[in-house]
């Protein structure tokens, strides 16, 4: 099964709320072209002079009042038809968990057709956030900034294709936009379209393709769930034959699980546990083994627990505790 990435939506991380009587640029750190142009600013209805404005002083103010300010003129733009001024409000707004204001501002600024725009809309009306949740709107919107090259649109797009939300299932057009994605440099899409032809969904069933795909997902991005999946196809048995391996490759799988469990992957980490139990690819060391187990467990994997209690049964009190120590210093060394 496909696994869909999370997305949040790119965002200031700042307030709106504005208290112009605090604002002061005694206070800030600007160089004096800098205080000449935000001096200029305060009396200026020149949309280029007050987004430089407020640029500089979201981008680079000490102050919360100072950045208020700079909001205030964004919102004086947005108000007057600017559109990235809109956007900005938009994001901010979504930033702080406004959906209503958000979604009226991105509308506000949807006749821009702006890639980003209509992506965001589709991400609200998909997940709900200021309006009920509209999955075929949400698809229409992903659509439009998808023809017009935005990539996270087209990896959207290809889950509500592969899973059916609000649109036919169709697992080619599904590979369709996880390759489109894929070759704008998306590795969470590179990820899925290798998948796609593990499973042979949508496209021809090639293990060497997938790997490939996996493989550039690794070198381009580090990908975690591309580890995972390597070690998967180098371990179990079922891929044997799809790859063309006469048997399985331990020492390759473990290195790919133990890649994956430094990036905090649980599977990742239950694997390396379950190589260290069983020596698979490494030797047998039932210390290093439930460490990873409990970091496994922690990080929710359902499997960790019962192997947990298994290979405790095997274990001294004195090689339990060292255990324990070791499994503190792979926390702090984890990503």
């Amino acid at each position: 099964m496909i696994k869909q990435r999370h997305i949040l939506l790119t965002s200031l991380a700042l307030t709106l709320p504005i208290n112009a009587l605090a604002y002061d640029l005694e206070l800030e750190y600007f160089e004096p072209e800098e205080v000449a142009l935000l001096k200029k600013a305060e009396a200026s209805n020149n949309p280029e002079l007050l987004m430089k404005a407020a640029s500089l002083l979201i981008d680079y103010s000490e102050f919360q009042e100072n950045i208020d300010r700079g909001y205030e003129y964004i919102a004086k733009l947005a108000d007057a038809g600017e559109e990235k001024a809109m956007v900005i409000l938009a994001d901010e707004y979504y930033s702080n968990d406004e959906y209503e204001q958000a979604l009226a501002w991105y509308h506000k600024a949807e006749q821009g057709k702006d890639p980003y725009v209509l992506y965001s809309l589709g991400v609200m009306y998909f997940d709900g956030e200021g309006v009920p949740a509209d999955y075929k709107k949400a698809n229409d919107y992903y659509l439009a900034a998808a023809q017009a090259g935005e990539p996270d649109a087209m990896y959207q797009l290809a889950f509500s294709y592969n899973d059916g939300k609000g649109i036919e299932q169709d697992y080619v057009k599904a590979a369709y936009w996880f390759e489109k994605a894929a070759d704008l440099g998306d590795v969470s899409a590179m990820y899925n379209l290798g998948i796609s032809h593990l499973n042979g969904e949508g496209v021809t069933e090639s293990c060497s393709k997938a790997m490939q795909l996996f493989s550039n997902a690794i070198e381009e991005g580090e990908h975690t769930l591309s580890y995972a999946k390597m070690g998967d196809i180098y371990s179990r048995s079922q891929y044997k034959k799809p790859c063309g391996f006469k048997t399985s490759d331990y020492k390759k799988a473990f290195e790919y699980f133990i890649a994956g469990a430094m990036q905090g992957n649980a599977y990742s980490q239950y694997s390396v546990g379950y190589a260290y139990r069983n020596g698979h690819g490494t030797w047998s060391d039932f210390v290093k083994a439930l460490a990873w187990f409990e970091i496994a467990d922690e990080n929710g994997n359902s499997a960790a627990e019962k192997e947990i209690v298994d290979v405790k049964q095997y274990m001294s009190k004195e090689n339990i505790a060292a255990s324990h120590e070791l499994k503190e210093t792979l926390l702090e060394e984890i990503w």
